[in-house]
């Protein structure tokens, strides 16, 4: 569905506002880890959403330690 108004806003504002509300989900699903995680983030959480989305590069870092850790089980 596309929508005239937002194209608009987004033409004129140079997707500044998108790539900020995309930061904004990434930070609060990090910030969502388990404490665990976090921890082997290193850095700050809302630098790490900012690259992510600047890299357009989303890791579900839960997926990975599930993988790490059953692979360690065999």
């Amino acid at each position: 569905m596309k929508n005239k108004a937002v194209d608009k806003f987004l033409e004129e504002n140079n997707m500044t506002y998108m790539f900020l509300l995309l930061a904004n989900l990434e930070a609060e699903r990090l910030a969502k880890l388990p404490f665990s995680l976090k921890e082997k983030l290193g850095g700050k959480i809302t630098s790490k959403a900012l690259d992510h989305i600047a890299t357009n590069s989303i890791p579900d870092y839960v997926a990975q330690e599930v993988e790490k850790t059953l692979k360690e089980e065999n």
